[in-house]
């Protein structure tokens, strides 16, 4: 095989590699669903949520009819007349029983029980959901930090690459006398210049893409391509449908089940019990002394020191606690949402009119393009016509980058 074509097969291989990795387009969704299934502290919350639906079922055990099997075998001697008196004693005894216990008429207070434990579940839910909304907040923010990059060096690279047209041309006006060397070097610098801002701006897309790589837990090294993510404004809902308000709401509703909790403790316990088995002092009479037993008890608090309205005036501290939080968040709330929408709406008209900028300077580049390769225009002139559009591009994708920041911010507070 030539040397020729074996540059060529070389050259092809190179391209289906840089295609192969380019191509994969991982999307902004697809990071989001690599960091939620990754996160250890939303596997947490998701096996506390698990775990809470056993303690219901714990719960509901407790209320069914309990079996305890209990079994004794006691002998007190009496020597020389020294021991426990067999007036109290008997001597010995031998018992074996199986016994039944159950509250009865305790339905409320079941179900007072189960709302308390299915609030917990929506307390453990909405916290999963808020820490899934702050992560996705984290994750789109460093998406666009490196979608920035990428897109900064991309635009560079392609005035590059019309630079280097240009030092070609001048090289040749160079040799023609039209213009002098200095043009040249003037050229030459400038395009050293935007090669290194291009390293630069790989090097920080490297480093932007392996922290959104941190971020979701992916151990993968490759590089990937990524594109402007499409963020759509959330639509402005009722704040009782917010995630950060509904935290408020489930605290409340906790405060007044632990208020009936409280209320619960004094009313009567009704239990009814049975035991069956032996019990007996005198092995020789054992097989007379099986029997069975059957009762029920009442239990009535009378005083415990006036604890009830203790612990009412510390749920009212609980309580007088939220409201004060909540009332204070309510405020951040509408203040931060605002404060969001004009920014996005200054960021989108500074947007369009940069875009007017960028449009009136690619025209002029154009231009003084055209001049610079008829001879008729100095290199410094053309020079910064490039500088002004290479701001001017720069400004722009730092607007369209700022509106997807604001948006992101507007989409975490309205979930």
């Amino acid at each position: 095989m030539s040397a020729v074509v074996k540059r060529s097969a070389l050259s092809l291989c190179l391209l289906v590699i840089h295609l192969f990795i380019y191509s994969q387009d991982h999307s902004l969704s697809w990071y989001i669903a690599q960091g939620t299934a990754n996160n250890p502290l939303l596997k947490d919350l998701s096996n506390q949520i698990r775990s809470n639906q056993y303690d219901s079922l714990i719960t509901r055990a407790t209320y069914l009819p309990q079996v305890n099997f209990n079994a004794m075998m006691m002998y007190a001697p009496v020597v020389n007349d020294w021991g426990y008196s067999e007036v109290i004693t008997n001597g010995q005894e031998l018992m074996g029983t199986l016994n039944v216990n159950q509250q009865i008429f305790n339905k409320k207070t079941k179900e007072v029980n189960y709302r308390k434990l299915g609030l917990v579940n929506r307390s453990l839910e909405n916290s999963r959901n808020l820490n899934v909304n702050e992560l996705k907040k984290a994750i789109t923010a460093q998406y666009l930090a490196a979608y920035s990059a990428i897109m900064e060096a991309e635009f560079q690279q392609d005035i590059l690459s019309t630079l280097k047209e240009e030092e070609m041309v001048l090289k040749l006006w160079v040799q023609k006398g039209t213009y002098h060397q200095t043009d040249y070097l003037s050229v030459k610098v400038e395009v050293i210049q935007l090669e290194r801002n291009i390293k630069n701006l790989e090097f920080q897309y490297k480093k932007e893409f392996s922290n959104l790589n941190v971020i979701c837990g992916i151990s993968d090294t490759a590089l990937f391509k990524l594109s402007l993510p499409a963020i759509e404004e959330i639509l402005r809902g009722s704040q009782g449908n917010s995630l950060f308000f509904r935290k408020f709401v489930i605290d409340s509703l906790q405060i007044q089940t632990e208020k009936l909790l409280i209320d619960r403790k004094y009313k009567p316990v009704v239990s009814w019990f049975s035991d069956g088995g032996l019990i007996n002092n005198e092995p020789v009479y054992l097989y007379q002394n099986l029997g069975i037993s059957v009762g029920m008890s009442l239990s009535l608090p009378v005083y415990d020191g006036n604890q009830r309205k203790l612990n009412y005036s510390k749920l009212r501290i609980q309580e007088e606690t939220r409201k004060n939080y909540q009332d204070f968040f309510r405020t951040q709330y509408s203040l931060q949402l605002r404060q969001l929408k004009d920014e996005l709406d200054n960021v989108r008209i500074l947007a369009h009119d940069n875009q007017k900028q960028i449009d009136l300077v690619k025209m002029l580049v154009a231009q003084e393009r055209a001049e610079l390769n008829s001879g008729t225009l100095t290199i410094t002139d053309y020079i910064l016509a490039l500088r002004n559009l290479i701001a001017a591009m720069h400004e722009g994708v730092q607007y369209q980058i700022r509106a997807q920041y604001i948006l992101n911010e507007i989409n975490f507070w309205r979930q």
